[in-house]
């Protein structure tokens, strides 16, 4: 298991960690926001939300 807190500012460790399954950050109303394909469709990961790569190569997110 692989564990990141997204700051806002980590994209490319973000993107290290989840490879394709990562969508470019948005901003909104000041605040920093991914789209992440965890397999079961896309999630909003927000700034201070804790993505976790499982050992089966599954995605979560802890937030």
């Amino acid at each position: 298991m692989q564990s990141l807190l997204y700051t806002g500012t980590n994209y490319d460790e973000v993107k290290r960690l989840c490879g394709g399954r990562v969508l470019a950050p948005y901003f909104c109303m000041g605040f920093s926001m991914l789209s992440l394909d965890t397999g079961e469709g896309f999630v909003t990961v927000n700034e201070g939300d804790t993505i976790v790569l499982d050992d089966d190569g599954s995605l979560r997110i802890i937030g």
